[in-house]
């Protein structure tokens, strides 16, 4: 059976990556190594931690690789040393230098969520929602030198609508997508019944590394732009901005309800609404049901969740008291 002669050696981190690699376990055709990050501290006491792969890999007995530098010889020659027919990348977090990409004599497959040549590089999910892209996929490609560049094997298109999914729904749906195509792609391709195709290059378009920044929330946008910027960014890098009290309460005032004049406030969730902005725009007001909106620079934002900075996400909240705004 073919899918027992195929030998991977798989590249990912995050949860994608996990889902990717329990499809290729589940399938019968676990991996004879896992390349993944190094170990990183987090949380307070900044103890090791191990990237999702790993854990997943270690539970399933597969030896795992985190080197620090790709180019390292010694880590070379033991991927040489596995005499793996091809390797696959699902969210690894680094490029390949060519001296990596020409070991397995069946190249180097990479599984990207998006249509591509749309939305290359390192957000394409969130690149599709904040773009109000009407459908997305899953492309696997041949790697090359340059980022998502190389001609593809297989694409297929996502079966739903995006126009509603926030970020975290949209990765799970894609990282599925994508176990199952690599599963079905796979033992094609090593048997040679896939004649790869060329990309389009000239409408290829980008998406960047995030930063806390472009999750800042500009109340001049229309509605419907910061609700994809809501639905996209967050749990990361997460949509904020900053309220502050308005008109001229006392310090007596704000002291007596336990507010300061500014503060830091996450958009966790919300929708944008059909009735029109009665305020400056970042102006917090009710709606005609009641709900608690922000005015934009024509309809209102109705805010579903936040976060108050040092307080836990919550649902239950009204207009505060004095009158605060973004």
């Amino acid at each position: 059976m073919i899918r027992n002669s195929i030998k991977i050696i798989f590249f990912g981190t995050p949860s994608f990556s996990v889902t990717i690699l329990q499809a290729l376990i589940d399938a019968n055709m676990p991996p004879v190594a896992v390349v993944t990050a190094p170990d990183k501290p987090a949380g307070r006491g900044h103890h090791l931690q191990s990237p999702p792969v790993k854990k997943l890999a270690d539970a399933r007995h597969i030896p795992v690789l985190q080197p620090e530098k790709l180019k390292d010889e010694l880590f070379l020659e033991t991927l040489r040393n596995y005499a793996a027919n091809v390797f696959v990348i699902a969210a690894y977090g680094k490029i390949l230098p060519q001296i990596l990409l020409d070991i397995p004599p069946k190249g180097v497959i990479n599984i990207h969520p998006s249509l591509l040549p749309r939305h290359r590089g390192p957000s394409p999910i969130q690149g599709a929602i904040l773009a109000g892209d009407s459908a997305t996929g899953v492309t696997l490609m041949l790697t090359d030198k340059e980022m998502d560049h190389g001609p593809i094997l297989a694409q297929q298109e996502l079966e739903f609508s995006i126009s509603s999914f926030q970020f975290q729904k949209l990765h799970d749906e894609l990282a599925n997508l994508g176990g199952k195509m690599i599963v079905d792609t796979l033992p094609k391709w090593i048997m040679g019944k896939i004649t790869p195709q060329e990309q389009d290059h000239e409408k290829a378009t980008f998406t960047k590394l995030l930063t806390k920044e472009n999750g800042h929330i500009d109340w001049k946008k229309p509605a419907e732009e910061i609700d994809r910027m809501v639905r996209a960014l967050n749990p990361w890098p997460g949509t904020w901005n900053y309220m502050k009290t308005v008109g001229s309460p006392t310090s007596a005032d704000i002291a007596e309800v336990g507010l300061p004049t500014v503060r830091r406030v996450k958009i966790l969730a919300g929708h944008q609404t059909d009735e029109p902005s009665t305020a400056l725009p970042g102006t917090l007001i009710k709606t005609k049901s009641g709900q608690l909106a922000a005015c934009t620079v024509k309809n209102l934002y109705v805010i579903e969740k936040l976060q108050m900075e040092g307080k836990k996400p919550t649902s239950d909240f009204s207009l505060p008291t004095p009158s605060m705004m973004f």
